[in-house]
């Protein structure tokens, strides 16, 4: 039997990975950074609420809350393919994703402790846990439970409307005009340590709806594989075509609204809580109708699939190069690295950004010419897979019937 037959598929093989996925991933990844870098750099500066130069609107109206849920989805994503695999190979899948979530766990502490407050990992792994009540059940089962979350979001900001109309004191939360990360203010390098996790206990105390949209978005993307919408893409273009329809509508109302809020505000309450239940959904909407958009390209211009192939790199080492974006981030921006916060205008920040962006990907296609995997994709598969038996277990079955 050939040695490579015994060896665990711990991973997507290359020629097995779904290239649109990893294209998928690498866009999301270029959208997070234009935010977290006017994210980093508008904090430590203090919130301009009233910004209206043309940088700040093509973020906040196109990127914001949109990559970062976009990321999400394929979060759920990779966590079918993780389980669909591993239950070919291993007797408990959900150990082994477990051990895999408390591993990202751990980088995101170490992330959100050294580095920067903005991270996101840690919020993966507590919420990643949840999904494992979710691999067996039908995508029937998946698409009530996701009719069910998205009326709640979609109807909480009338409840909090109708909360703040019959209570007549303060909620005593502070204000986001008020807020302030700290940390994006440090002196010294090690000052900032101490601050990181003052500003995490302060964000951390806001975070359920963050965590709630995240959860949502990771079960949309278990449903996606489900359904098996990303498998033999191209024998399924009209699914594809409905779907790009449905978001690109979705998108439209959730995007004019936002804009519509930012140019001329409503001063009815009710018409507020409308545009602000639209507004919360813009994430979703935008994030599907980017993901949408790129499978159009990737399935009806076969032409641009070269130049689409760029983002795969990058989607290839995505926790390498998010740890990096934000390494690489602060030490440019903040106080204790080279301070270019007091001296960046709005476009520079967002040239920025697509440099850093440029970096990842010219630094991911050089080694992955090299290395099969991403610095940190490596020492997470040895730490996730490091003392898995390697037999799979259909030859398990095979070796014991040898033996009797």
């Amino acid at each position: 039997m050939d040695m490579n037959e015994n060896k665990v598929a711990h991973a997507m093989s290359l020629k097995d990975r779904v290239h649109f996925l990893d294209i998928v991933r690498g866009f999301a990844l270029m959208g997070i950074i234009l935010v977290n870098y006017f994210l980093i750099v508008d904090s430590a500066k203090g919130f301009d609420l009233g910004a209206n130069d043309v940088f700040h609107n093509l973020v906040n109206w196109f990127a914001s809350g949109k990559f970062i849920t976009l990321f999400s989805f394929l979060f759920g994503v990779g966590f079918m393919i993780f389980m669909d695999r591993a239950a070919q190979k291993v007797d408990s899948p959900n150990k082994l994703f477990a051990r895999r979530l408390t591993i990202l766990l751990g980088f995101g502490l170490l992330h959100l402790t050294f580095v920067w407050i903005g991270d996101i990992l840690a919020y993966y792994a507590v919420a990643g846990f949840l999904l494992l009540f979710f691999y067996k059940r039908t995508a029937k089962t998946i698409g009530y439970w996701l009719i069910a979350l998205f009326v709640i979001q979609l109807l909480t900001p009338f409840f909090t409307m109708l909360l703040n109309t019959v209570s007549s004191g303060s909620s005593g939360k502070p204000d986001f005009a008020d807020f302030e990360l700290i940390s994006h203010n440090s002196r010294t390098y090690l000052a900032s340590i101490g601050d990181r996790w003052t500003d995490m206990i302060t964000m951390a105390s806001s975070s359920f709806s963050t965590v709630y949209s995240m959860f949502f978005m990771f079960l949309l993307g278990v449903y996606f594989v489900k359904m098996a919408f990303f498998k033999n893409m191209e024998a399924k273009k009209t699914i594809w075509n409905r779907i790009w329809l449905i978001c690109t509508i979705a998108f439209l109302i959730t995007q004019s609204s936002t804009i519509i809020v930012a140019i001329n505000p409503f001063e009815n309450t009710l018409w507020v809580s409308i545009a602000t239940a639209l507004e919360q959904n813009g994430g979703l909407t935008g994030s599907m109708f980017y993901m949408s958009t790129l499978a159009m390209l990737f399935l009806h211009v076969p032409q641009l699939r070269g130049a689409l192939m760029a983002f795969t790199k990058v989607g290839r080492m995505s926790l390498t190069c998010y740890l990096l974006h934000s390494i690489i981030g602060t030490l440019l921006f903040l106080k204790y690295g080279a301070g270019l916060v007091d001296h960046l205008q709005p476009a520079g920040t967002f040239f920025t950004a697509i440099g850093v962006y440029v970096f990842l990907v010219l630094f991911s296609t050089f080694w992955l010419k090299r290395f099969k995997y991403g610095p940190m994709e490596f020492i997470w598969r040895q730490l996730t897979y490091g003392k898995v038996n390697q037999i799979p277990k259909e030859n398990k079955v095979k070796t014991s019937k040898s033996i009797t």
